[in-house]
C-alpha cells in the first residue's frame, strides 16, 4: 500500500513540500512535490527542487551586475515553469535594415519538464515593432567560440545543484559576458544567400504558418530575383513566432520556445 515515509518542509516560503512514498511501508525511490496542496511533479528521490522564485531572483541579481533590464518574466499556464528576459541595452547593429542587439534569457521549473539554464537572447526591432530570437541552451555551444561556450549554464536538478541564488548569479554574470559574440552569427548568416538546401530544410520542420512566402518556393525549385539571405528568412520567422502568425491567435510562451527550437535547428550554423 502506498504510503509516506516523512514530509520535508523544504521551502516553507514558497509552499513547497515534498512527500517521500512508500510501498507497503518501505521506501521506495520516488517523492510528490507538492506547491501550496496542489501536485506539481512525482520525482526521483533524486531530484532537487530550484523554486522559480529562486531562479527569478538570481536572473534579477546578475542583470543588476551587468546592467541589462529585465523585459519581462513568462510562466506556462500551470505556474511551473518560467522563462525571464533581459535588455543588457547595448548599442544597437543594424543588419540589413533590423536593429539588432542582444539580451539574455533564463528558465527553470519545478515540474521536471526543463531544467534549469540561460541562453542569448536577440533582440530586433524592425518598422516600429519588437521581437525576439531564442538561441536554445543546445545550439548555442555551436555558435560560440570553445572558451566562451565553457561558460554556458544548463543544471539538471539533481543533488549539485546550486540553489543560493546569489552564488547562482555568478555563474549567469559570466555566460552573459560570454554569450556576446553570438551577435558575429548573425552578421554571418546576413553574408549568406538562402539557397534551395536550407529553404527546404525549413519548409521540413517548421510550420508553414511562420514561414515567409519565398521559402516555400525557393524549396520547389524556384529561382528568386532578389537576393534572399539566411538572416531575412531568420528574421521573418523569428517575427511571426513572437508577435503572432496571424492576428487571431498568438502562440502561448511553451509553444514559441518549441518553435524558436525548430527555426535554429533548420539553420546552418557558421563556426566563429
Amino acid at each position: 500500500m502506498l504510503g509516506f515515509e516523512k514530509v520535508v518542509d523544504s521551502w516553507p516560503e514558497y509552499g513547497i513540500k515534498e512527500y517521500y512514498l512508500t510501498w507497503n511501508d518501505e521506501p521506495i525511490p520516488w517523492k510528490v512535490i507538492v506547491q501550496r496542496g496542489r501536485v506539481v511533479h512525482i520525482a526521483s528521490r533524486r531530484y532537487t527542487v530550484l523554486p522559480l522564485e529562486v531562479s527569478v531572483r538570481a536572473s534579477e541579481i546578475a542583470a543588476a551586475e551587468v546592467g541589462a533590464v529585465k523585459i519581462a518574466d513568462y510562466y506556462n499556464d500551470e505556474g511551473t515553469r518560467v522563462y525571464s528576459l533581459y535588455d543588457l541595452q547595448t548599442e544597437a547593429e543594424v543588419i540589413r535594415g533590423v536593429e539588432t542587439r542582444l539580451g539574455f534569457y533564463t528558465y527553470n521549473s519545478i515540474d521536471g519538464s526543463l531544467s534549469f539554464g540561460a541562453s542569448v537572447l536577440s533582440i530586433m526591432s524592425r518598422a516600429g515593432r519588437t521581437f525576439y530570437g531564442f538561441i536554445p541552451t543546445a545550439r548555442l555551444s555551436m555558435v560560440l567560440s570553445p572558451t566562451a561556450a565553457v561558460a554556458i549554464v544548463r543544471r539538471p536538478h539533481t543533488p549539485g545543484i546550486e540553489t543560493d541564488a546569489e552564488k547562482i548569479s555568478s555563474k549567469l554574470r559570466e555566460m552573459v559576458e560570454r554569450g556576446r559574440e553570438a551577435v558575429a552569427v548573425y552578421r554571418l548568416w546576413s553574408e549568406l544567400q538562402l539557397d534551395k538546401d536550407v529553404a527546404k530544410t525549413l519548409a521540413d520542420r517548421v510550420p508553414e504558418i511562420y514561414l515567409p512566402r519565398y521559402v516555400k518556393a525557393l524549396s520547389e525549385g524556384v529561382t528568386l530575383t532578389e537576393l534572399v539571405t539566411v538572416w531575412d528568412a531568420y528574421v521573418e520567422v523569428a517575427s511571426k513566432i513572437w508577435l503572432g502568425a496571424n492576428s487571431k491567435k498568438e502562440a502561448k510562451i511553451d509553444r514559441k520556445l518549441e518553435l524558436y527550437r525548430m527555426l535554429y535547428n533548420a539553420l546552418p550554423t557558421p563556426k566563429q
